[in-house]
């Protein structure tokens, strides 16, 4: 308890002598200077390198004083990369998977460090695709991306220890670019967008901003659709220099299917005796398959500076989403190993939430040490409805398909719950810099609750838990003058797991803990070789208390799985020499199961997490004439074999994607051509057991044409 009190108070405690100080290079800026640094983030923003984040702190804090790995996806990154999902949108960030680069509708499915990460939308928590109920992130509405690796616990409460994913959406700004965009191209695809804004005032003190999409598409998965609409207004007041409130909303109706077509290894990856399946075999039901779902998002950011150097900040929305996912899942590959057999799923979801963040932040002296301090609440609500039938469908011949009717499961018969959970967090930081040391430490206390109503069962139905925990986090860098910032870090996390054990007692939370260290170069602001940040870093991570099957009876589980993951990572980003833009990565890791139920899978890797990883985009434009300009960009991705199932049978190969982007600008107006898996190279993206192995998706090529106002 002493342990607790001291890192959460002792970012407080200083030398009775305090004085207010200037802003420092982690300080907000002034009324004035917080202006203009919105219209030079702007334009930061608009190259593929940012300088500034406050995800990993929840301050503007330099990239290269933050001691984590931090990879912010700014606009124009978005922009060249054609990202259509946000699992497209991370591509050639270090230690990060995205389970083959799959257009999922349901969500984003893939791994930072070895460990599934937490989606955030504007700092607060979203619900993940676990339960294919996730809260659908629509690249062309966000302002950037910000990928978060290692615990987060001590700013951001329960979550995973990989990392975050922090989504951040446009907002109307004073220096509003309007842009209107057609693209086509692969699966059919037919989309149009929009993203205008501009001033309701002369003062311009009142400022508004839409973005729109709308889209009518195929998906690689044969036919699969893919169609959305997507709208999100917001407005802005900004009454003077010390309080600027921004509400945001946003709607969309997703009406797809699921891309997961689930096929035996024997056929895909391994060889048998009918031949290679193909890839556009549809192991599901066309005439059955529906992933439809609506969502509603509405919520405001306030900041207001109420004393020179002092501000507060609050971060509130809510979210409601309807589900409809209908889908013919893979069970097991027939005797004669030419057929599989099938289960129809019917699942219907509601999901409510609401959260809110209020921190404060006020900059400090106490003698020649400054500090910039941060003190926050935040709370989160969530209501979820799941209801879920199974049934068996009937078998499918792998090679002449003959796709009979599926009769539908009864509503509910499998799961039919709802649970409620409230999480609120007490969290302190304190940045302290000493002449060139940067030492933060960041301390954080979670109250969680939930209740878990199973509306089928006929007794003991309930299972309510709550549970407190304590999480922390402590670095320390040194920034050199040649540029050069060592740092080191520690910082630990918890997930609380909803369930009871064999015996009637509750989950304990898991627990994880993540050692990290690296240097950072960022290059002067007039060197002649460049623009660059370049992070490398080693990391340790070890996460307890996981659910693994109970031995004695295995429709239940118990918490005795551990997971480790070791790794290096190095990733460049910005311009070099001659105008060329570079996006870099490459990270080596071992992630293994330290502790299990069954003794096979000890020392084994968990499935679909590749221990190999490296990819290299360049571009580069050329000023053909006063109003023509034109670029040209191609990159690789090398992902390395992964384990295909638990215990270890068999291995998905490596693979490499070669992909292409090429523009033209006239003006104001531009037109770009985008392609992905140029070779159309035929691959296993990943495999997670013996019959559920997914091919990639082959050669796409889709062109946009724009123009900005």
């Amino acid at each position: 308890m002493r342990l607790r009190l001291a890192l959460l108070l002792g970012s407080f405690l200083c030398t009775p002598i305090i004085k207010a100080s200037p802003p420092s290079a982690t300080a907000p800026q002034s009324p004035e200077q917080h202006r203009a640094e919105k219209i030079t983030v702007h334009g930061v923003r608009s190259s593929l390198l940012a300088t500034s984040t406050s995800s990993a702190t929840k301050t503007h804090t330099p990239l290269e004083l933050t001691a984590q790995n931090v990879t912010v996806i700014t606009q124009a990154r978005l922009s060249l990369l054609n990202s259509r999902s946000l699992s497209e949108a991370i591509r050639y960030s270090a230690g990060v998977s995205d389970y083959g680069s799959k257009d999922d509708p349901r969500g984003y499915f893939g791994t930072i460090r070895g460990f599934s990460p937490d989606i955030y939308l504007d700092g607060t928590r979203t619900p993940n695709a676990a339960t294919s109920q996730s809260l659908a992130i629509e690249p062309w509405g966000l302002e950037e991306i910000d990928v978060l690796r290692g615990a987060t616990a001590a700013l951001y409460g329960s979550g995973q220890l990989g990392g975050i994913i922090n989504a951040v959406s446009k907002r109307p700004r004073l220096d509003q670019k309007n842009t209107i965009a057609i693209q086509t191209g692969s699966y059919g695809r037919i989309q149009g967008a929009a993203d205008l804004g501009g001033s309701l005032n002369k003062e311009h003190t009142l400022l508004w901003r839409f973005n729109g999409l709308i889209r009518k598409s195929d998906t690689y998965a044969k036919h699969i659709l893919n169609n959305e609409i997507f709208v999100a207004p917001s407005l802005r007041w900004a009454p003077n220099h010390n309080t600027d409130i921004t509400l945001l909303s946003s709607f969309e109706q997703l009406d797809a299917g699921s891309t997961a077509q689930f096929l035996p290894a024997q056929g895909t990856l391994l060889p048998s005796r009918w031949g290679q399946i193909s890839r556009s075999m549809l192991s599901s039901d066309a005439a059955y398959d529906v992933y439809s779902k609506r969502q509603a998002t509405i919520g405001y950011s306030v900041h207001h500076e109420f004393a020179p150097g002092w501000s507060i900040n609050q971060n509130m929305r809510y979210a409601h989403l309807d589900l409809l996912y209908r889908f013919v899942t893979t069970n097991a590959l027939t005797a004669d190993q030419r057929s599989i057999t099938r289960q129809a799923l019917l699942q219907s979801g509601n999901y409510n939430t609401v959260t809110l963040d209020t921190r404060t932040e006020g900059h400090v002296s106490t003698g020649p040490i400054h500090h910039d301090l941060l003190l926050g609440v935040d709370f989160r609500s969530d209501f979820t409805a799941l209801r879920r039938g199974q049934r068996a469908a009937p078998n499918l011949d792998l090679y002449t398909p003959v796709y009979r009717s599926i009769t539908w499961p009864t509503y509910a018969s499998r799961t039919n719950t709802n649970a409620t959970g409230t999480q609120t967090g007490l969290y302190a930081q304190d940045q302290l810099n000493w002449q060139n040391f940067y030492l933060t430490v960041s301390g954080r206390e979670d109250f969680t609750q939930s209740l878990t109503v199973d509306n089928n069962a006929t007794k003991n139905g309930r299972t309510a838990q709550k549970n407190n925990a304590f999480t922390g986090r402590a670095s320390l860098l040194y920034r050199t003058p040649f540029g050069l910032s060592p740092y080191a870090a520690y910082s630990t996390s918890f997930q609380p797991q909803i369930g009871v054990t064999r015996l009637n007692t509750a989950f304990v939370p898991t627990r994880g803990r993540q050692i990290e260290a690296g240097i950072k170069y960022a290059t002067p602001s007039n060197a002649r070789w460049g623009n660059l940040l370049i992070t490398a870093d080693v990391f340790n991570l070890v996460e307890k208390n996981e659910l693994m099957s109970d031995p004695m009876d295995s429709t239940y589980s118990i918490q005795v799985g551990q997971q480790r993951s070791r790794g290096l990572e190095l990733e460049a980003m910005g311009r070099l020499p001659g105008a060329v833009d570079i996006i870099a990565s490459f990270t080596t890791q071992a992630t293994t199961i330290t502790h299990s139920s069954i003794a096979a899978q000890i020392g084994q890797r968990p499935v679909a997490v590749p221990a190999h990883m490296a990819s290299l985009f360049a571009k580069r434009d050329v000023q053909l004439t006063p109003n023509w300009r034109a670029g040209l960009g191609s990159g690789f991705r090398y992902t390395g074999n992964t384990a295909g199932s638990l215990p270890a049978t068999f291995n998905v190969p490596s693979q490499l994607v070669w992909d292409l982007e090429a523009h033209a600008d006239y003006q104001n107006y531009r037109i770009q051509l985008n392609g992905t898996n140029l070779a159309n190279r035929k691959y296993v993206a990943m495999c997670t057991r013996s019959v559920a192995c997914a091919w990639a998706p082959g050669r796409s090529m889709f062109v946009t044409l724009s123009a900005g106002f």
